[in-house]
């Protein structure tokens, strides 16, 4: 999939405008404050990822509207036009018809890698959930609801302990929403390692996903999230909050050669590279799994890179044939005579 071009109004401090984009790398410059980052959340927005901070501050401040519209045409497996209105909340259609968030990221898959998603590396074990969050959203529709609901079960138990109240009423639910959202995570990243090949890339390493406490005997989920609540039970009260959960979960990605956590064994540039990996693997399950090629947008991503990573980064880039955006404040890349994307320049 790709956009054809994307059109802003009332965005921020995007200027109104009409853009066409090429199916290849498109380049995103301008200095600190030019809107560079403004442009790439409006694409996310319009793939169903939703804006990059709250609302509130989406509309113009310039501008005497109280709404901001953004809008697109896409092609490439399908073709559609998209609009999105922004106001207290964010209003999307797809060919003049009403549609979620969830079947948006469905129909148009993306992946946005922003500059914190280095913390897929050096991040809290939240960050990597998050990852592979995104990516069970767009395998199972109806994850993001059920880890919605898991949530809020999650609130009411933890409501029921502080309280001192039996939170027995809560087991059976608990058990089976977080036993499922750790299988379809488990699931998902079983399908990722399938995918990884350590010789194509200059850093060997192991994505492997273990929860907190260890549950290597598991059957399912939901069996070792029974059994963890009973063995917690006591230890639960004194908390009184939940001790075991999809909440637990961690992605622990661990260089094969020395077994160390690449968080601890890699300089900040090979962590990227790293990162870089894995989206793009990310994307290829994608392909795989939903028959659409994925857009990425990227954020900032050649920071922190020398010549060499920036060289490796648009070779490894180029090999996927993918529509791809990147923002930066200057040029990443040398010039190349088939670039296959265009560069624009924000004032």
């Amino acid at each position: 999939m790709r956009f054809d071009y994307s059109v802003v109004k009332n965005f921020r401090n995007c200027p109104e405008c009409k853009i066409n984009w090429a199916p290849g790398i498109n380049l995103i410059l301008g200095k600190n404050g030019s809107g560079k980052t403004n442009l790439l959340e409006s694409l996310s927005i319009l793939t169903g990822w939703g804006a990059f901070g709250k609302t509130r501050n989406i509309i113009s401040w310039t501008s005497e509207s109280s709404r901001a519209l953004i809008g697109a045409e896409v092609s490439g497996e399908e073709k559609f036009t998209l609009k999105a209105e922004i106001s207290s909340k964010i209003s999307l259609r797809q060919n003049d018809k009403a549609i979620s968030f969830t079947d948006l990221r469905l129909n148009f898959p993306s992946i946005i890698f922003l500059s914190s998603s280095i913390n897929l590396i050096d991040g809290s074990p939240s960050a990597r959930r998050l990852f592979v969050d995104r990516l069970c959203s767009l395998f199972f529709p109806i994850y993001a609801k059920r880890l919605a609901d898991f949530k809020y079960i999650m609130r009411t138990r933890t409501l029921l302990l502080r309280q001192g109240k039996s939170p027995s009423r809560t087991e059976i639910p608990f058990c089976e929403l977080g036993g499922w959202i750790m299988d379809k995570r488990r699931e998902v990243i079983s399908q990722l390692m399938s995918l990884i090949n350590p010789q194509k890339i200059t850093l060997s390493f192991l994505p492997l996903l273990t929860s907190s406490p260890a549950n290597s005997q598991m059957t399912s989920g939901q069996e070792y999230l029974h059994h963890a609540l009973q063995a917690n039970s006591k230890r639960e009260l004194y908390a009184q909050r939940p001790l075991c959960g999809p909440n637990y979960d961690e992605l622990a990605i661990i260089i094969s050669s020395n077994g160390r956590l690449a968080s601890e064994a890699l300089s900040r540039g090979q962590k990227r590279r790293l990162v870089l990996y894995l989206i793009i693997t990310a994307g290829k399950l994608i392909a795989m799994r939903l028959k659409r090629e994925p857009v990425l947008l990227f954020d900032d991503l050649t920071a922190e890179l020398d010549a060499e990573g920036r060289e490796f980064t648009y070779q490894q880039l180029a090999k996927t044939k993918w529509q791809i955006f990147i923002t930066a404040p200057e040029k990443p890349f040398k010039t190349r005579k088939k670039f296959g994307g265009i560069t624009l320049s924000l004032v």
